[in-house]
């Protein structure tokens, strides 16, 4: 098979994916996170198992194209931030943080043995072998310890007091409305149109960046390495970005986190030397996933636990057009102007609107306490 006919199931895919993002947000209102996610992780085991069978490219769309990306109504952060939405009000970032880090921890980890197991197995026996890790190991861990709502004992030992003990303190949801009536709202809209540009600009550096340096004199070899580093360097991002937001609120640091993603991508335009080589994928990777707790945050914060799964999955559905507009764009820039330069100086402009277009969202709204009250005697 051709690399182009091998990409379109891919592509697939990853439309797929991004459209299940609100389905799996609408199902999570009805059926819960624990159904939903598990179900998710049952369609991309079924999918791995499956590729493992093919005889044909129409299983390449089956399996890869069609059942892995409907898998994502429940294997994604749209299905876990409903359910930590839940769990947790005061260190709500901090919970997402640590759940979004086990992406690229995933990665960081996995993949060395996923080559490890192809070079000894060759690619259908790891296919299967992984197929079967995920059916019968994080499918029954899905449905037998998740569950979608703390009980009454959890309540109260987390329950905040800052007043003094015996009193509890809660906070509004500024919009907890039939989700549609939401889609207007200011917040929703300001968040919408900035995850756009996370996904924009993470797809430049992620397709992009190494034909950019190799093109003007890097090996391939410092170009992929450079930017193995800032991969690594996810995990780091979103552990720092989560904590912080609990305690300094989320919208400056999620400001702050698109305006040095952009500063990363100007430093290569102006400056193409071996320090920057290292320098900009390393500054694009320490933000790269650390903008996901704090939008997903932002979206509970303002829409509530109903409402978070539907939302986020549409502006997750944002990041993913944007991603796509952005793969397809880089590329017809350099067909055109025979170099990158123009389309991160266009990621770096749109890092530049998304920190002041964040920066306009009123978090006020969801830090006014509303009471105070004593529990009742036993």
């Amino acid at each position: 098979m051709s690399r182009a006919a091998l990409s379109l199931p891919i592509a697939l895919s990853l439309i797929l994916y991004g459209v299940s993002q609100p389905i799996g947000g609408l199902l999570i209102r009805r059926y819960g996170s624990r159904a939903i996610i598990t179900i998710g992780t049952a369609l991309t085991a079924i999918a791995i198992l499956g590729m493992s069978q093919i005889s044909s490219f129409w299983g390449i769309y089956l399996f890869y194209g069609v059942i892995l990306g409907a898998g994502g109504i429940g294997n994604s952060f749209t299905g876990v931030a409903p359910l930590l939405t839940n769990w947790f009000r005061e260190r709500r970032g901090f919970a997402l943080s640590i759940a979004s880090s086990g992406s690229s921890t995933g990665q960081l980890l996995g993949v060395p043995v996923l080559v490890l197991l192809l070079a000894a197995l060759g690619w259908r026996t790891t296919f299967f072998w992984v197929g079967i890790a995920l059916l019968c190991g994080i499918v029954p861990l899905c449905f037998f310890m998740i569950r979608n709502e703390p009980g009454e004992a959890e309540r109260e030992e987390s329950a905040p007091s800052p007043g003094g003990a015996g009193q509890t303190t809660s906070y509004p949801v500024p919009y907890d409305l039939p989700w549609v009536q939401c889609l207007h709202k200011t917040p929703f809209i300001l968040l919408l149109t900035s995850f756009f540009t996370c996904g924009f600009t993470v797809t430049v550096i992620g397709i992009h960046w190494i034909p950019f340096a190799t093109d003007v004199g890097f090996s391939a070899a410092v170009a992929a390495s450079a930017f193995a580093v800032g991969g690594g360097l996810n995990t780091v991002g979103t552990l720092i970005a989560g904590p912080l937001s609990d305690r300094l609120g989320r919208k400056i640091p999620l400001s702050l986190i698109y305006l040095f993603r952009g500063l990363g991508f100007l430093l290569f335009i102006f400056f193409k030397n071996d320090v920057t080589v290292w320098a900009t994928p390393m500054m694009i990777g320490l933000s790269w996933i650390a903008t996901v707790p704090l939008t997903s945050a932002l979206t509970g914060d303002f829409f509530g636990a109903r409402n978070v799964g539907i939302l986020f999955g549409l502006i997750t559905l944002s990041h993913q057009l944007g991603a796509g507009l952005s793969a397809w764009l880089s590329g017809y820039i350099y067909d055109v102007t025979g170099s990158y330069n123009l389309a991160f100086a266009l990621a770096a402009y749109l890092c530049l609107q998304a920190a002041v277009i964040v920066f306009f969202i009123n978090e006020k709204e969801t830090r006014k306490p509303l009471a105070a009250a004593a529990p009742e005697p036993a």
